[in-house]
């Protein structure tokens, strides 16, 4: 567990507090539905698809570093990308659907992810995908009605 909260908690927060600290209205906007978004892909699939540790009743308990730390802080890194440095939107899923799924893969490789019921790497990299298309129609809704204007 100790290496899901470095990996999954502490050394994202590295890159938090920068993000909080000189984007915060964008950071306050779009880590909540980044954990709200994580929470939900990740309980999903610690109930039937991938496993990380095998000595908890509650099968999702290791993913709450990754719920609170990697992924909505990713979904933060991911708007910044596209609002302010003005990246192509289909480069910057690749970039950070390839990326998270490479994360992922060395993961499994080091052996502190098991996937299970024929789950790979590739529906991985589907669902970041996924997570982040509803990232970004979240940025899409919020732009055009609330902020970022």
């Amino acid at each position: 567990m100790l290496f899901h909260i470095i990996v999954g908690f502490i050394l994202p927060w590295v890159l938090g507090i920068y993000l909080f600290r000189n984007q915060t209205r964008l950071f306050i906007t779009f880590y909540p539905i980044g954990v709200a978004v994580a929470s939900l892909i990740n309980e999903i699939g610690f109930n039937y698809f991938w496993n990380m540790g095998k000595n908890f009743k509650e099968l999702s308990l290791p993913s709450i570093p990754y719920d609170l730390g990697l992924y909505p802080i990713l979904c933060c890194l991911l708007i910044c990308s596209i609002h302010y440095k003005k990246m192509s939107t289909l480069i910057t899923f690749l970039v950070f659907t390839l990326g998270t799924s490479f994360l992922e893969l060395l993961i499994v490789l080091l052996g502190k992810l098991e996937y299970r019921d024929e789950w790979n790497i590739y529906w991985s990299a589907v669902s970041y995908l996924m997570a982040y298309l509803i990232i970004y129609g979240y940025y899409k809704l919020v732009r055009k009605f609330i902020l970022f204007k």
